[in-house]
């Protein structure tokens, strides 16, 4: 094919020259989350105890790949003996936001923090008097302003796959929230006990119930 057709196709990696990319990226993530580690300050305790202290529901949005990270979030609060759910952005602004309640917490999670959806969300908590939290590597976007929180989670954009798709960004959301879960356990006191009785299921419920699946 002709030079500049649309068409046409680059050669297919060699073995070399794959590894090499993948190690590229898998450093790229390594070296992100370092430099996350080593900037934890006050704010990372702030909001762990107020995730902690939350008198109400803890509720995670998000978009895209924040809305997986959100989700996945939302799954370990509670493990954690934290109650949390998952709110879709989209599903809100069709009247889902009334499931809201002054006491709550809304995490809203997004790079950039300019996701029209969940800053929509946010406004809403607002007028229900319901606390709002950001979790935003743009710490001057609409979002991280809206908020009455905001946990910064930096990445480089050029470590995003092509600089554009969230790849190394979402593993540093994912890192930080484990972080935020693991102090929000020790916390609330949460036990061994009692996460035996909500997670019946799978190896990790078979091994607490002592090899038997569930009662």
């Amino acid at each position: 094919m002709g030079e500049g057709n649309p068409q046409a196709k680059t050669a297919p990696l060699d073995e070399t020259t794959a590894l090499s990319l993948a190690r590229r990226i898998i450093n790229q993530e390594v070296e992100t989350l370092r430099e996350l580690a080593e900037g934890l300050e006050g704010v990372f305790w702030k909001c762990a105890q107020r995730i902690s202290e939350c008198p109400g529901m803890v509720w995670t949005t998000g978009v895209g790949t924040s809305a997986a990270v959100a989700a996945r979030f939302a799954h370990i609060l509670n493990c954690c003996g934290r109650r949390s759910m998952f709110l879709h952005p989209s599903d809100s602004l069709h009247g889902h936001s009334g499931a809201l309640r002054p006491g709550d917490l809304l995490i809203g999670m997004s790079r950039g923090g300019e996701s029209s959806e969940v800053n929509q969300l946010v406004a809403i908590a607002d007028q229900l008097n319901v606390s709002t939290m950001a979790f935003v590597h743009d710490t001057d976007s609409t979002l991280a302003r809206s908020c009455q929180a905001v946990l910064p989670i930096r990445s480089r954009q050029e470590y995003e796959l092509q600089e554009v798709l969230a790849t190394t960004s979402t593993v540093a959301f994912c890192a930080m929230c484990d972080a935020l879960a693991a102090v929000v356990w020790e916390l609330r006191g949460h036990t061994l006990e009692e996460f035996r009785r909500t997670h019946p299921g799978g190896a990790v419920g078979k091994e607490l119930h002592g090899g038997k699946a569930g009662r």
